[in-house]
């Protein structure tokens, strides 16, 4: 059976707050590691009300096993510290987790 590709999204609720250097720096180096790891894309994107996190991988497993890392340990480590040092309340300004099989893509 073949594989489907798949995303992993992490939508925040920002409630007035703005992202940091702090946050940005930890976020593009969590991204720059999935990549290392066999991420296929990235997105960090925030709207007035939210931060988006969007990741594209050729699969769910070689997803897993990025999230199964010491590296994924890490890098998710300085992000949340960065995230609750700017005033943010991980989990619960998290809106939205979640790993979805793509359907149709272009």
């Amino acid at each position: 059976m073949e594989e489907s590709p798949v995303i992993r999204m992490w939508i925040t609720n920002k409630n007035g707050r703005e992202i940091t250097t702090d946050m940005s720096d930890s976020m593009v180096s969590f991204l720059s590691v999935a990549i290392e790891n066999g991420c296929i894309g990235s997105t960090f994107a925030e709207d007035e009300e939210r931060i988006i996190v969007y990741t594209r991988w050729s699969d769910e497993r070689t997803l897993e096993q990025f999230r199964s890392s010491e590296d994924y340990g890490i890098e998710e480590g300085k992000i949340v510290q960065s995230f609750v040092a700017a005033g943010f309340e991980i989990p619960g300004d998290i809106l939205f987790n979640s790993t979805a099989k793509i359907l149709f893509s272009n």
